[in-house]
């Protein structure tokens, strides 16, 4: 039972996400391990800090965890959907700094409206958001039509990118 916590590769930092994971941490699922990216970080008992980690890694660090909490970048989120997590997703904000748009609200508001994701804001809201994941995670009609409702979506997705 651990936590995964990626914030992608985004050369902008992502305070936002990783003070709020830091601030739970005691209420989180231990170990706790955190891709943290181009942030700088500070030293925190009882969690584990990475800068990159290779596809391998990534892939066992997701399949291991029993609570994903991440950023709303497409392939994380996809990877996470696919291991069958039902992550929680903090999306990157163009006004704070953390993103060049605000593509990833856009992709986490899509997601969530399925059932595929729960979104969270801020600090004030993780702790809730990740149980509700963890609920849904564990939900036998949930596993069953995972994969079958990221294909649809990831279909619709296309289509709409493709301008169709």
């Amino acid at each position: 039972m651990s936590t995964f916590v990626s914030v992608g590769n985004a050369t902008q930092p992502f305070h936002r996400l990783i003070d709020a994971v830091v601030s739970l941490r005691d209420n989180l699922p231990t170990p706790i391990t955190i891709q943290h990216g181009y942030t700088p970080i500070y030293p925190v008992e009882g969690v584990t800090f990475v800068k990159r980690i290779d596809m391998d890694m990534f892939e066992n660090q997701l399949m291991a965890a029993k609570l994903v909490i991440t950023h709303a970048g497409a392939g994380t989120v996809i990877h996470s959907i696919r291991k069958g997590k039902v992550p929680v997703v903090m999306a990157r904000l163009f006004d704070l700094g953390e993103h060049i748009d605000d593509h990833q609200l856009e992709f986490a508001s899509a997601l969530e409206g399925d059932g595929r994701i729960v979104s969270a804001h801020s600090k004030n809201d993780l702790l809730e958001a990740a149980n509700r994941a963890l609920l849904l995670q564990n939900s036998p009609e949930k596993l069953d039509s995972l994969e079958s409702q990221l294909a649809t979506h990831i279909g619709k997705l296309l289509d709409v990118l493709s301008g169709e």
